[in-house]
């Protein structure tokens, strides 16, 4: 079961905003130093950019890179990747995977791109997915996973109503062999030993591993 500390990045400091309301925020400090901690122990990073993902357009990719030069690690990236040149930027830095939350209601987007270092983004809340910063509602979330199956291989499942709320939400495994990773109230192992019976690949910790509620 792979493991993802999170770092959300908003005007250059690692930061959490409870179910992603921007009047909820905690600014924790340097991203860099939370990364270079996190390398540690793991091998994997999930970082957002959260001026991006309000914005639409990445706006902290120069602290982004040096994280990823600095710790070695796997990182997958998001936060307001909605063009080709985007991504490639994010990959040309080095990033493992893009995720892409918005763009993944775009089929001829989609289409139009090489999605072998895509991840997709569901972020559900009653039963729908959330796009845009998670302001506006869109579809099912299982039509979604549908219209996607046959193109990318890599998704996120985050629940938005456990989002730092330190409780996990999940019924039954939906997809196929797809690797996916589960984000939203991770905050024990007894919740990743859950989620891995679920049919998980991996987990993202944001809120938990700051807090030091989460211990591995």
């Amino acid at each position: 079961m792979d493991i993802y500390p999170a770092i959300d990045i908003y005007n250059g400091k690692a930061v959490f905003l409870t179910q992603g309301r921007l009047e909820d925020i905690k600014v924790y400090g340097d991203p860099l130093n939370y990364a270079l901690k996190f390398a540690e122990k793991f091998n994997r990073m999930h970082i957002v950019d959260l001026n991006g993902a309000f914005t639409g357009r990445p706006e902290n990719l120069g602290i982004i890179e040096k994280i990823i030069r600095e710790t070695g690690v796997f990182v997958q990236v998001g936060g307001g990747f909605r063009t080709l040149n985007d991504i490639n930027n994010a990959l040309l830095i080095g990033a493992g995977s893009v995720i892409i939350g918005t763009k993944i209601m775009d089929s001829g987007f989609i289409n139009s791109i090489n999605t072998d270092f895509i991840t997709a983004s569901m972020d559900v809340i009653d039963g729908n997915i959330a796009i845009n910063g998670w302001k506006n509602i869109s579809k099912n979330y299982i039509d979604v996973y549908l219209s996607l199956k046959n193109k990318i291989k890599r998704f996120i499942y985050t629940s938005i109503k456990s989002d730092g709320v330190f409780k996990i939400d999940f019924n039954k495994k939906f997809w196929g062999d797809e690797y996916f990773i589960y984000a939203g109230g991770v905050s024990t192992m007894e919740d990743v030993k859950f989620l891995e019976k679920k049919g998980f690949s991996g987990v993202i910790v944001g809120k938990a591993i700051y807090e030091g509620v989460f211990k591995c």
